[in-house]
This record gives C-alpha cells, sequence and structure tokens, in this order.
C-alpha cells in the first residue's frame, strides 16, 4: 500500500522508495526463505492430530487422498512405525513416519544405505527420503 501510494505520488527518486527497496526486497527474500524451510514444520503441526487418527487406526485412512495438510499417497505400517508416502519421484519414495519412542529400528529400510535420508522433524515424527524402492 505504503509503494502504491509512492507510485501515485510520482516521487521518482525519493529516499524514503530507496529505503523501501533497500530494506524491503531483502526481507522479503529472507521471510520466503525461512517459509520454504520451515514448511513441512508447520504443515505438520497443522495436521497432527489428523495423522494420528491414522497412526491409531489406519484402517480409517484412505490412500491417494488429503490427511490435514498432506497428500498422501501410500500408507505403510512396519514394526509399529507409520509411513505415510507423501511423493514418489520415479522409484524414489518420500514422506514422514510416525515412529513410537524405542522403535527407531523400523526406520532403516535397508542395511546402511548412505543414500537413505532420515532425520528427525521433532518428537516422533520423522522425515524420510528412500531412493530406488
Amino acid at each position: 500500500m505504503l509503494i502504491y501510494s509512492l507510485k501515485k505520488n510520482k516521487l521518482k527518486y525519493s529516499p524514503v522508495k530507496t529505503l523501501i527497496k533497500a530494506i524491503g526486497v531483502p526481507l522479503l527474500i529472507f521471510s520466503y526463505i525461512l517459509l520454504a524451510a520451515y514448511t513441512n514444520i508447520i504443515r505438520l503441526n497443522l495436521s497432527e492430530s489428523a495423522l494420528m487418527d491414522c497412526v491409531n487406526n489406519p484402517n480409517l485412512c484412505q490412500e491417494d487422498t488429503r490427511i490435514g495438510w498432506f497428500y498422501v499417497e501410500y500408507i505403510h505400517q512396519r514394526e509399529g512405525c507409520t509411513f505415510f508416502e507423501t511423493g514418489t519421484f520415479m522409484f524414489d519414495g518420500f514422506g514422514i513416519a510416525y515412529v513410537p519412542p524405542g522403535k527407531e529400528k523400523c526406520l532403516s529400510l535397508r542395511n546402511n544405505d548412505e543414500l537413505d535420508r532420515v532425520f528427525n522433524i521433532y518428537g516422533n515424527w520423522w522425515d524420510y527420503y528412500y531412493p530406488d524402492l
């Protein structure tokens, strides 16, 4: 709105307009990077109750549908862990997983494969990427 009013008044080289560009543009870029970095955490916080319903009663949840803020293609359960596959690329699978305390062993799909990427988002929620499943 401030930029619109500056354009309307035709202030070509005003110090206020220069200050807005000098501070506003980097701030906007920084905000975008911050939002992109924490999008999964925000979506997980907003979707946690719906995802926990699927963890507790997997028969009630459908695949290829939205669960909270995630589009879930497949739901897998293995050794007490629940995997929500949110995407695939060729033969690679990625998504989020709910791992009960003490059951972290279920995250290792293959024996010490360096290409597998698994990291803790927060609490019992993990992000995973398994190439060439």
